[in-house]
């Protein structure tokens, strides 16, 4: 009887320890995630790394499967902001992998692969799988924004469609988006569609006709897609109108207006 409740009493300490022990990891794991979530707002995004990484190594035994997948997004997100973009990317996998094909996820690895210079073949697939998915419309835009820039800088025609298809298939939705408008025309730009870009951009004016800042970000637009298409006159126009309002970049203005002089001049010829 008296050996029986010994084995009881080294038991229940045994326990006692366990969980002692389980509720230091916690609080450490709990220290070091508040310690990056303050780092990550003073964009001191090194230091934010170093705390997520010291949370995770000591979550490795806590056994909390959400806090985990919490943690491991804020580490993915110092380490993009870093500039880190491969290890980001590694960690948005685990994510993936972890805490199921969430939409969020995946236009975040999206985002990562490109900035990791995964081109469009590495990147893409996340964007189609998150499309399929819904999810956040704004971070959606966002990584579509970086597949077009992607796309833009590389040149090659069959990524520019490819994207400006995504673009097409979301514009019904978007089309009241100053934003989505003027990236879309920026793209229509790059593939010499020069029509479809100056309604985007016309589209967009009138969409911001309370902020003549960015009314003047289209029209400088507008004016562009007229000189692609040969119309220097109203080009010109166009600048000129654009300078004396006082609104955009007065250098850039300047410097179109001295080349489309020659232009217009030598067209009235």
């Amino acid at each position: 009887m008296r050996k029986t409740r010994e084995i009881g009493i080294v038991i229940v300490l045994s326990l006692v320890l366990l969980l002692s022990g389980c509720s230091e990891r916690r609080k450490a794991v709990q220290k070091y995630r508040s310690l990056g979530i303050t780092e990550l707002q003073k964009e001191n995004y090194e230091a934010a790394i170093d705390a997520f990484r010291h949370a995770m190594d000591y979550y490795g035994t806590a056994h909390q499967d959400k806090e985990e997948a919490d943690i491991l997004s804020y580490l993915a997100e110092a380490e993009y902001r870093a500039g880190k973009y491969e290890e980001a990317l590694e960690h948005y996998e685990q994510l993936l992998r972890k805490g199921g094909r969430k939409a969020a996820y995946l236009d975040l690895a999206c985002a990562a692969a490109v900035k990791a210079g995964k081109g469009m073949e590495g990147a893409l697939p996340y964007y189609e799988e998150a499309e399929k998915k819904g999810g956040d419309r704004e971070l959606h835009l966002e990584t579509l924004y970086l597949l077009a820039e992607s796309a833009r800088s590389g040149g090659a025609a069959g990524e520019l469609e490819t994207v400006r298809a995504a673009y097409e298939k979301l514009y019904p939705s978007a089309k009241e988006d100053s934003r989505f408008l003027l990236h879309y025309g920026d793209l229509l730009v790059s593939v010499k569609k020069w029509d479809e870009a100056f309604a985007m951009y016309e589209a967009g004016e009138t969409l911001t006709a309370a902020d003549a800042a960015q009314q003047a970000v289209f029209r400088q637009r507008e004016a562009i897609c007229q000189e692609y298409r040969g119309e220097y006159a109203d080009a010109l126009r166009r600048f000129t109108a654009l300078l004396e309002s006082g609104q955009g970049n007065r250098e850039e203005i300047e410097h179109e207006i001295a080349f489309l002089k020659t232009r217009a001049e030598g067209s009235d010829g």
